[in-house]
């Protein structure tokens, strides 16, 4: 049954450099009032390593057409494309900053995709994926990470602070974390 095969998962082990906690199917949010979370918190799956759906996982598993995922996968495709250019721009001294998204371009693109086209989206580094989902071109983003005449910031952005207001993204912040007060907000002013 669905128990069983959730203990199974969870008898699995990440293999995350630094990290080595047990999988999970289920689907749980902690909250403070019941306690407190386990220690090291489980890690949410539902493919394993060979893209097979995990037992227990069936329900969670969001039905998406091929055409989605195939744009879904160029995106990704295209964010490793550019962090290899961009990245090697940054190491020879061309641009003063640049953060790869390597490892982390489904992240992105898959919570730019879950989004409406009239949300606004808050991103952090490496999240580049959610700006090339949602029609930021290499053109777009290398005027903001060159800070050039194009760049609608003027140059008064770091390297990789890309944002849109016409599609609807923040421009990225240096101080981490600040984007869940700025969302609280967006949500109040929407």
């Amino acid at each position: 049954g669905v128990a069983g095969a959730a203990a199974v998962a969870a008898a699995e082990r990440t293999l995350f450099v630094g990290a080595r906690s047990s999988y999970t199917s289920e689907l749980r949010f902690w909250c403070p009032e019941e306690g407190p979370p386990p220690s090291p918190m489980p890690c949410f799956r539902l493919v394993d390593d060979l893209g097979e759906v995990v037992p227990g996982a069936e329900a969670h598993v969001p039905q998406l057409d091929e055409e989605v995922c195939l744009r879904m996968m160029e995106t990704m495709l295209r964010v490793s494309e550019f962090d290899k250019v961009f990245n090697d721009a940054q190491r020879q001294g061309r641009i003063s900053f640049y953060l790869t998204s390597r490892g982390e371009e489904a992240c992105s693109v898959g919570s730019a995709a879950a989004l409406r086209e009239d949300d606004w989206m808050l991103p952090q580094y490496r999240e580049l994926g959610s700006a090339l989902w949602r029609g930021m071109t290499y053109t777009d983003i290398a005027n903001q990470a060159t800070g050039n005449r194009h760049d609608p910031a003027h140059g008064r952005q770091l390297p990789l602070h890309y944002g849109s207001y016409e599609r609807r993204i923040v421009y990225v912040k240096s101080t981490l974390g600040t984007q869940c007060p700025h969302a609280a907000g967006v949500g109040y002013g929407m």
